[in-house]
């Protein structure tokens, strides 16, 4: 799982990178690279992978035996923040109003946990789980706390690479977790 962890912190680095350039070469405005706009590389490679992430629940629920809910819990919850981010919703939230999202994250929380109880995956999921609860907190608190600094400064800029940052690696660390599980599950119930 190492080339994981590696692909995670270097897309953590990427997004802080290339909002930082967006920043310094053109105020923002090359919006592929811009952290902040809904549709930059960050957030489509979120969204795909959010779509991934759904599609691998769903065959771990097909594998496993009688085990079935928390995939498909999973999965549910996985596409509801698929749909999210597909959605111009996730952009209109304001700091506090995405404290909405604090059951539906907690439900993802127990899902995975029951899923890695007792394997080799729940250190990735605990690293996962913490790297989206940093996110999660940039996104509610972080962001207001820097905002009176201004937005167009490196300060600002910088907490916006980390907070999308944080979802990237944690949204891969999370993938690639259930991807291993449901591997292992398939594996399992073929052998029996």
């Amino acid at each position: 799982m190492r080339w994981t962890f590696a692909l995670a912190a270097a897309a953590f680095a990427l997004v802080v990178t290339t909002n930082l350039l967006s920043l310094g070469l053109d105020d923002l405005r090359t919006t592929l690279i811009n952290a902040n706009w809904e549709f930059s590389w960050s957030h489509e490679v979120d969204t795909i992978l959010l779509g991934i992430g759904v599609w691998i629940s769903l065959v771990g629920a097909w594998a496993a035996g009688e085990d079935r809910r928390p995939w498909l819990a999973t999965a549910a919850i996985l596409a509801l923040l698929f749909l999210d981010e597909l959605s111009a919703l996730h952009g209109q939230l304001s700091n506090l109003d995405k404290l909405l999202y604090a059951p539906i994250l907690a439900a993802l929380v127990v899902c995975v946990w029951r899923l890695t109880a007792g394997t080799p995956e729940r250190t990735v999921v605990v690293c996962a789980l913490t790297t989206l609860l940093l996110a999660f907190a940039m996104h509610v608190a972080g962001l207001h706390l820097l905002r009176p600094m201004g937005y167009t400064n490196y300060v600002y800029q910088s907490g916006v690479g980390f907070k999308e940052g944080t979802e990237l690696a944690g949204v891969i660390l999370l993938v690639a977790a259930l991807w291993r599980r449901a591997r292992t599950e398939r594996v399992s119930s073929s052998a029996s």
